[in-house]
Formats: structure tokens, C-alpha cells, sequence
């Protein structure tokens, strides 16, 4: 399964993305997304950041 982040509706490679707000607040917001998907696989996983609106989905 392919994890996709985006950022302000921009693609944002999760290194990029851990160098803007650290390692373990991608990884819990990451564990958060991916529960929430299992539960229900169509309800949007976006969260608020300092940096802007970051949406984190699923492929495969």
C-alpha cells in the first residue's frame, strides 16, 4: 500500500514533509489516517498543520 501526501493540494514527499514538522507527528498522523481508512476507506483524512492542510491517502 503506497502512502500519498499532499499539502495544500500539492504532492509532498514524506521526507520533505518530516524535515517541515518531524518525524513522529508524520508517523502518528500517518497510524491516525491509516486507522481511519480501515474503518471507512472513503471519509477524507486531512489534518490541520502550521504548514497548511495536509491530506494523507492511500493506494493499492
Amino acid at each position: 500500500m503506497k502512502t500519498i501526501y499532499k499539502l495544500e493540494g500539492k504532492k509532498i514527499s514524506k521526507k520533505a514533509l518530516i524535515e517541515k514538522m518531524g518525524a513522529e507527528r508524520v508517523k502518528r498522523m500517518t497510524e491516525e489516517a491509516w486507522e481511519t481508512t480501515m474503518e471507512d476507506p472513503y471519509i477524507s483524512n486531512d489534518f490541520m498543520t502550521g504548514s497548511g492542510m495536509l491530506n494523507i491517502s492511500f493506494e493499492g
